[in-house]
């Protein structure tokens, strides 16, 4: 008896570790995923960063840029940290430098022997782009209460001091501050009763007096609990004269993700993340060929990145690969296409399968069912048809699509501001935009001559005019040409195009799962339905993803309605097709 009561009074010790073993393996099983999804948003944040401060360097007038060859490199990184317990702390570290090449001599940034931030053009710069990143780009990280280390690096020449500096105490007075000088740790001491005697108290009232700037010109960084590390240069040589016109700025915030990352965790076992736990089936469709068009960023200036496009394409290949079972040589997969690349690495690709498979003969046997997804920017032409905007669109002869110039004028100025908010093409700029655009009649056509059996296209884009943030894309003026009749899609007859969102409604993203409202919710239903998809009928699948896309995007007052249409073939019987027919 005895023996069972202990045997009984260790499984019940027992039972709580294994509850929290239990709930540590639950923690840790997607902090991998979660935290490579929260980094490529740091990612994305990055590269606009980037483009920002190039832009912003460029613009610049020559007197107040640093040197002819200056740049200005942006760094934003998510560093992990694992705990004991299972959980998980993920930091973002902020990083700023101004540099310049090809000096010659090693006249210093500063005039000798200053040390205000307005003496300076490069911290100026630093502190002006850190002002405003901080202030708009990463605003939603710097919240009340965060931890949040700084690391200023400021520099000075070699110049011996023949004679002490006036220091008029506005930064305050330092006794034994510790401080990094040429990678060593040391204690500075600088008031304005002894000024300033050598380079390194030189080189640290310049890093305080960007402390002062920042803490000044940043509301963002009074809400939070700040601690600083400054590091110091001083070269006398000819040979690191890039290290004089140096500055840099490294700002760490603590924990900037607590709430998100505790968010996606709970989200994941609920299975509402989409790109995680995705249904393997052992089923296969040896007859599917799909074509996925990732279109995020395009190299026209006024044609806005499509938010989550990368990561649309990304989990869709997936989803074809793992829940559809469609080999994986058989999907491909293309970034940032062209007009080009589209025609002839997917276009003819899909094309020279579809007949590959269908064999020889006079009447060969159509076998081959293809899906083309696309997620990009969408057009509509002054006669209604239904373009899809490729990367490498020639503006030349497209003014409305070419970059403002700026002027010194301020009305031009505010013309310029103006229409970067609405992008309107006039009737040949319409013609012009739409010549060197894929429309669907064209993509369903380019199968016209090949033996098809099924033709799925999946447009997750917006055609009104606005993109999926919401920022303005170009919309041809309906009224050049009101009175001319919109003719309907001509759509081969085998063919079923699902698209986003009506030519008057924006195709909008789901932004905190990271994908087009489309995809999303079509990826969900494959994910809930996992190999019961097989037997779901297009209708079905039409009908839930409409019921649920409805439902979200009016709670998030992005009200968007999907519509789909059919070529002659299916068009009394799409609704009863199936994957993998």
């Amino acid at each position: 008896m005895k023996k069972t009561i202990l045997i009984l009074l260790c499984i019940t010790a027992l039972l709580p570790l294994s509850a929290q073993t239990g709930e540590r393996s639950l923690n840790r099983r997607y902090q991998s995923e979660i935290r490579d999804s929260l980094a490529n948003v740091v990612l994305q944040r990055q590269r606009a960063m980037q483009r920002y401060a190039e832009q912003w360097l460029i613009a610049l007038p020559n007197n107040e840029k640093l040197y002819d060859e200056s740049f200005i490199s942006v760094g934003a990184d998510l560093v992990d940290t694992l705990f004991d317990n299972g959980a998980m702390r993920l930091d973002l570290v902020y990083r700023l430098s101004y540099n310049c090449k090809h000096l010659e001599g090693y006249t210093d940034d500063y005039p000798l022997g200053t040390y205000d931030v307005d003496s300076s053009n490069s911290c100026r710069a630093i502190c002006a782009l850190t002002k405003y990143f901080v202030s708009h780009v990463l605003s939603d990280l710097f919240t009340a209460g965060k931890e949040v280390d700084i690391t200023i690096s400021s520099s000075a020449d070699g110049t011996e001091f023949s004679n002490a500096v006036a220091y008029d105490g506005r930064y305050g007075d330092f006794r034994y501050c510790p401080v990094v000088f040429n990678g060593e740790r040391i204690r500075i001491s600088v008031d304005r009763t002894t000024g300033i005697k050598n380079n390194c108290q030189l080189a640290y009232l310049r890093a305080q007096s960007v402390r002062a700037n920042l803490e000044e010109n940043i509301p963002a960084l009074l809400r939070t609990h700040n601690n600083y590390r400054y590091v110091t240069q001083s070269y006398k040589d000819s040979i690191n004269t890039h290290y004089y016109r140096r500055s840099s700025i490294e700002i760490r915030v603590s924990d900037v993700f607590a709430e998100t990352v505790a968010r996606m965790q709970a989200d994941k076992r609920q299975d509402n993340y989409v790109d995680y736990n995705i249904p393997v089936t052992t089923r296969r469709t040896p007859d599917a060929y799909v074509l996925v068009i990732a279109n995020e960023e395009y190299d026209t200036p006024t044609l806005p990145t499509v938010p989550f496009a990368y990561n649309d394409g990304d989990i869709v290949r997936q989803y074809f690969v793992k829940a559809l079972g469609v080999p994986e040589r058989q999907v491909k997969v293309l970034r940032n296409a062209t007009k080009a690349d589209i025609q002839q690495e997917g276009i003819h690709w899909l094309a020279d399968l579809a007949q590959a498979v269908a064999g020889k003969g006079e009447q060969p046997t159509p076998k081959a069912d293809l899906y083309i997804y696309f997620a990009g920017h969408g057009f509509t032409g002054l006669d209604g048809v239904n373009y899809l905007v490729p990367n490498g669109i020639d503006t030349e002869k497209i003014k409305s699509l070419q970059p403002a110039k700026k002027s010194r004028c301020k009305k031009k100025r505010q013309q310029a501001d103006t229409a970067a908010y609405d992008i309107v093409l006039s009737k040949k700029e319409a013609a012009r935009l739409a010549g060197q655009c894929l429309s669907v009649d064209e993509l369903c056509a380019a199968f016209k001559a090949y033996p098809v059996r099924n033709l799925t296209l999946i447009l997750d884009a917006s055609f009104d005019g606005n993109g999926r943030d919401g920022k303005p894309i170009p919309r041809a003026d309906r009224k050049a040409d009101s009175k001319k009749k919109k003719r309907k899609a001509n759509l081969r007859s085998d063919a079923v195009v699902l698209f986003a969102a009506a030519d008057d409604k924006t195709a909008y993203a789901f932004d905190t799962y990271r994908h087009g409202f489309l995809t999303y919710f079509l990826l969900k239903e494959v994910k809930l339905q996992a190999d019961n998809i097989f037997n779901r009928s297009y209708q079905d699948i039409y009908e839930s993803v409409e019921r649920n896309l409805n439902k979200e995007s009016a709670l998030q007052n992005r009200w968007q309605e999907i519509t789909g249409l059919a070529g002659g073939k299916y068009k009394d019987t799409w609704h009863l097709l199936r994957i993998n027919n």
